[in-house]
């Protein structure tokens, strides 16, 4: 069980002017505020609502996700221009745990030699090729 009144809360400090800059970036992580990670606040910010509204009785807290929306659009925006270098909206890089492993790039051989693999591909990559 969660505490989604807390969650929210800790959301919505997220997206507060003192952590967010204005361009929408939000810091990664204590070590390395300018580094980039995926916009996994929108996908939390809706699972704690999805959480919440079932602990409710079917009552979502929309005036939350209202809040919190337009701060969750910019930092998109600001994550998918600073890491799309080609302009497909596919997230080329930054720091995702499972990727930084050393086997992550796949073993020689076992894809076309022409094929690059981001970061995040690295991680599916492994994961399609471990089934």
């Amino acid at each position: 069980m969660i505490d989604s009144a807390f969650a929210k809360h800790q959301l919505v400090l997220l997206t507060r002017e003192w952590y967010m800059h204005p361009n929408g970036q939000i810091p990664a992580y204590e070590w390395a505020f300018s580094d980039v990670n995926p916009p996994v606040h929108a996908w939390a910010a809706w699972r704690v609502f999805q959480i919440d509204r079932k602990l409710n009785g079917g009552n979502g807290d929309l005036e939350f996700l209202e809040r919190v929306f337009h701060k969750l659009m910019l930092n998109f925006t600001w994550w998918v221009n600073r890491k799309d270098a080609l302009g497909r909206n596919i997230f080329q890089g930054g720091f995702l745990g499972l990727d930084n492993i050393g086997c992550s790039t796949a073993a020689p051989g076992s894809r076309p030699a022409d094929i690059s693999i981001n970061p995040t591909a690295r991680a599916g990559w492994r994961c399609m090729r471990s089934t």
